[in-house]
């Protein structure tokens, strides 16, 4: 089982004075808020801490700048769904039913904060600065528990024999789709029922498969 990745070295208020039991959590969940519903420079500090019930000065002692603060709902929130999945993954299950897990446990992470799922991929191709990298390095932790997941299936027969880091993203990039477009009528059962389906038996009829055999495309 991977070590559980380590916390951001500026998520904690300066020394000196005692935090503030909870509020670190509450700061997160309100700035999470607040960022999925607005582009980030539209968000300012004042507002973050006017909606979590504290001065400006309580919340630069936890988090030192906006920038701080949006790497910190970041990491935050890659962690729970990081933690999420090892769970649902370790309980015993047939390989092919572990990638239904993977699908509902990330759409149910999801469900009620639809567009973070977009706002964890914005520093996806950024590699600038620290934060970033740390970003990326969480991501690849993410995507290989994925990874193993999938290379599981393919040893069992359940999943066609393809790469599975490129099956990851795959499967990542539908749940990114199938999260961000849903309709309100829709619901979590049949998000994952379609996701599942798609991924694990294509969409392609007999058919269609049968135009493009054993996956050779046309080379232009």
């Amino acid at each position: 089982m991977p070590a559980a990745l380590p916390a951001p070295a500026l998520s904690h208020p300066h020394r000196g004075r005692p935090p503030i039991a909870g509020l670190r959590d509450t700061v997160l969940r309100v700035a999470e808020d607040i960022f999925t519903r607005h582009d980030y420079h539209e968000v300012l500090m004042e507002d973050v801490a006017r909606a979590s019930g504290v001065g400006k000065g309580t919340l630069y002692r936890y988090f030192p700048s906006k920038h701080a603060l949006y790497m910190a709902v970041m990491f935050d929130g890659i962690e729970r769904l990081h933690g999420e999945l090892r769970r649902a993954l370790d309980a015993p299950a047939a390989p092919g039913r572990k990638i239904e897990r993977i699908v509902r446990c990330t759409l149910a992470h999801f469900w009620d904060r639809r567009f973070f799922f977009a706002l964890l991929h914005r520093n996806e191709h950024k590699h600038d600065d620290v934060d970033n990298r740390e970003w990326l390095r969480r991501r690849a932790e993410l995507s290989r528990i994925i990874q193993r997941a999938i290379k599981e299936a393919i040893a069992a027969g359940h999943v066609r024999r393809i790469d599975p880091r490129i099956a990851t993203e795959m499967l990542l990039g539908m749940l990114r789709g199938a999260n961000r477009y849903r309709s309100a009528h829709d619901s979590l059962d049949a998000m994952v029922a379609a996701v599942v389906d798609v991924f694990l038996c294509g969409a392609g009829t007999p058919t269609g498969r049968r135009l493009i055999p054993n996956g050779h495309v046309e080379r232009r």
